[in-house]
C-alpha cells in the first residue's frame, strides 16, 4: 500500500525544533543554604526555572543553583543580581545562552562563544550579548 492509494494518509512533514537564547545564570553561595531558603531567594525573578544543586551527602543543603528561562529586562535583573552579590552569593555567572529545542521537547545548549570575567561589583560591564557568559566574582 502506498500513500497514493485511497484510504491511506500522506506522510506528515517532519516537526521542526526551535532555536533561541535564554537567560542562563549559575549562582554559587558563600555558604550552602537550606533548599527552601535558596529557592525563596530566587523568587525575586519570577518566570525562571530554578535547578538547585545539592551534594549527595547533604541533600538539604544547596551550595549553588542554576536559573534558566526567558530573560527579564536588564533594569529588573541588575538590582536583584546586585542584592544577591552583596548578600549570600559569592559568584554569579550570567549570560544569554543559545539553545536548540527539538520538537519532542529536548533541549541542547550551545557552548558559550566567550567568557568575560568581571569583579563582582562591576555590573555595568555585563552587556548580556548572545553567547557571552559574564562571571562576577
Amino acid at each position: 500500500m502506498t500513500a497514493d492509494q485511497p484510504g491511506t494518509m500522506p506522510p506528515s512533514p517532519p516537526q521542526k525544533g526551535v532555536r533561541g537564547f535564554d537567560l542562563d545564570m549559575h549562582l554559587t553561595f558563600a555558604q550552602p543554604l537550606p533548599r527552601a531558603q535558596a529557592l525563596a531567594l530566587v523568587r525575586a525573578l519570577p518566570g525562571l526555572t530554578a535547578e538547585p544543586y545539592a551534594r549527595p551527602d547533604q541533600p538539604g543543603e544547596v551550595p549553588s543553583l542554576r536559573l534558566t528561562g526567558p530573560p527579564p529586562p536588564w533594569d529588573e535583573l541588575r538590582p536583584v543580581l546586585a542584592g544577591w552579590l552583596a548578600g549570600p552569593v559569592r559568584v554569579a555567572e550570567v549570560g544569554l545562552r543559545g539553545y536548540l529545542r527539538s520538537a519532542e521537547g529536548y533541549t541542547e545548549w550551545v557552548p558559550w562563544r566567550r567568557n568575560v570575567i568581571l569583579r563582582r561589583d562591576n555590573l555595568s560591564g555585563v552587556q548580556l550579548r548572545e553567547g557571552e557568559k559574564y562571571v562576577l566574582e
